[in-house]
């Protein structure tokens, strides 16, 4: 996927900055940043001093440095002892605290309602998710989304999206569904969402054959990446030679071959994904959330009343009823199947298979933001160490997008998206929730612009 591929984000409209200013920042760089109230929103020349730099790259904690980000890049780190940095230079002090490169969510649905797109992206960022994949929504939201980024009247992440689903002449999904029967409407579609600004195409289930062959071909002579579901009509192993960029999930296309997990074929399928390569989402915290659909814990979540009403009532009416018509031989089946899929990604790291970390925000229980957080750390209970669940959220998002020079890691020209924490996520994963501040194309968002960017998007 090239540059072009990456949502054209813009820049704030800061209450006290000249409109000059914000179409100069606007044409400098694709990114952006937005909160309504800007008094604790810093941009400009910026340094964290005395910070320790976690390189995700190699694994490493490099103690004592200064991080200079200007013009939302990544200017220069160095010693802290060792550089003199003039008054015009906001300074933030880092002594005790670890950063670490902005986190990608790569499965989301935020962009299918309009107060669950503000809520979502706002969410994203405030927890220290500056990149996410939208994996299908509605044209009218994705478009909305665009022109209030713009305008600086929603807080948002870069957002790479594919608009719609495509799925069969039936679809799954019927409201973020493009229905596709045949070759001539899969190339069809693809020509039109490439027109509309998909920046990938998302196939489904139950896709024919034919159109996802035709899908495939034309996507990739308009330079479009093809993500999503195996259609039933494809195998797993096929879809990778074939080019699928990444497979969510794992549960409905890889997981029942997963089943013996020291299969010669399992064995052979963990080969092709990862020399094709084809990335493997799994979603985790998606999965784990539909086996305790029986806990009345989960409505008690804090996090719960804070999402949009048309959220929570979906997730309500998906609890009640499972509680009320499923067996507890269902909960148990769903619970063996999540301690599978947890051996499965086991076994995919240890083989080298890429994976994405992503958490199918939207489907009951799934948080946008925070539940990066979660599904970071079962991504560690899975058998990950702490650092390779990182690369998940920094290094494979940016490979994945062919952008290994601008996202993922912390290093000289690359793009400013970074995330100060209170404590070493590479001791405990869960220290990625400790965010002290966020900064997304070199706009530094303090805990308290965070707080008040949360409270705008309730």
């Amino acid at each position: 996927m090239n540059r072009d591929a990456v949502y054209p984000c813009r820049m704030i409209r800061f209450l006290a900055v000249a409109l000059a200013l914000a179409l100069a920042l606007a044409l400098a760089a694709p990114a952006l940043a937005a909160a309504p109230d800007t008094s604790r929103v810093t941009a400009g020349p910026t340094a964290f001093l005395n910070v320790t730099v976690i390189d995700v790259v190699n694994g490493t904690r490099i103690p004592d440095r200064a991080v200079i980000v200007d013009k939302g890049r990544i200017q220069a780190i160095a010693p802290a002892s060792s550089v003199r940095l003039s008054s015009q230079v906001k300074i933030i002090e880092g002594r005790g605290k670890f950063l670490i490169p902005g986190l990608w969510d790569m499965h989301v649905h935020a962009l299918w309602d309009s107060t669950v797109a503000r809520n979502f992206l706002a969410e994203c960022v405030v927890h220290g998710v500056t990149g996410v994949r939208d994996m299908g929504g509605t044209i009218a939201v994705m478009k909305l989304a665009d022109a209030r980024i713009a305008d600086g009247t929603w807080l948002a992440p870069r957002i790479v999206r594919a608009g719609v689903v495509l799925d069969g002449p039936q679809p799954v999904q019927a409201e973020i569904s493009w229905p596709v029967a045949d070759a001539a409407a899969g190339r069809a579609a693809v020509d039109s969402l490439a027109a509309l600004g998909a920046h990938f195409i998302k196939v489904y289930t139950l896709l024919p054959r034919d159109a996802y062959l035709a899908v495939l071909e034309r996507a990739k002579e308009k330079g479009l990446a093809v993500a999503g579901h195996v259609p039933a009509a494809i195998g797993v192993g096929e879809a990778a030679v074939r080019g699928q960029r990444s497979i969510e999930h794992l549960r409905d296309e890889i997981e029942p071959i997963g089943a013996g997990l020291d299969t010669t074929r399992l064995g052979r399928l963990l080969d092709t994904l990862r020399t094709a390569p084809t990335w493997q989402t799994p979603t985790l915290v998606a999965t784990r959330g539909k086996q305790r659909m029986a806990d009345s814990s989960l409505i008690k979540d804090r996090r719960f009343a804070k999402l949009p009403a048309v959220v929570r009532e979906d997730w309500i009416s998906q609890w009640q009823h499972r509680r009320e018509r499923e067996k507890a031989s269902y909960f148990a089946n769903r619970r063996a199947r999540f301690l599978r899929e947890q051996k499965l990604v086991r076994a995919m790291a240890r083989r080298g298979v890429p994976l994405l970390a992503g958490t199918d925000a939207g489907v009951p229980f799934a948080y946008p933001g925070s539940g990066l957080h979660d599904e970071l750390e079962q991504l560690v209970l899975a058998g990950l160490t702490p650092l390779q669940a990182l690369r998940t959220a920094t290094v494979e998002p940016a490979k994945y997008l062919d952008q290994p020079r601008e996202y993922g890691r912390i290093g000289s020209g690359i793009a400013a998206d970074l995330v100060l924490l209170d404590a070493d996520p590479l001791a405990d994963i869960r220290n990625v929730r400790k965010v002290r501040g966020v900064m997304l194309n070199g706009y530094w968002f303090d805990r308290a612009a965070l707080d008040a960017a949360q409270r705008d998007a309730e």
